[in-house]
């Protein structure tokens, strides 16, 4: 990832969900739990604490990643797409922030 503004790479690689994109946020066009469109700007410092706190929790189907509420199968998609994206082009910022929420990012 050779540009200043990522969002074109960022759609090429995760899809045309991605309304904007850079080094430390993910701009994404989403659905709520009613089903309505909602934007979500995901941070590291948010993907962070999606793992440290509820990746691993199996006693609740709900999920919640920056705001956004539903089902675990499509909010811990949206996670590893996101996290994806950090590890690409800005992995050092993704592992501090996964160190300030206490996890050892093994990448």
């Amino acid at each position: 990832m050779r540009t200043a503004d990522y969002t074109t790479d960022a759609q090429d690689m995760l899809g045309a969900f991605v309304i904007k994109a850079g080094k430390t946020f993910l701009t994404v066009r989403a659905a709520n739990v009613f089903g309505e469109e909602t934007t979500v700007k995901i941070t590291p410092a948010n993907l962070a604490e999606f793992y440290a706190t509820q990746a691993n929790n199996l006693s609740s189907g709900i999920r919640t990643l920056a705001g956004l509420h539903g089902d675990w199968r499509p909010i811990s998609e949206l996670a590893d797409l996101a996290l994806g994206w950090f590890k690409q082009v800005n992995a050092e910022g993704m592992r501090r922030a996964a160190k300030r929420v206490g996890l050892t990012a093994r990448f």
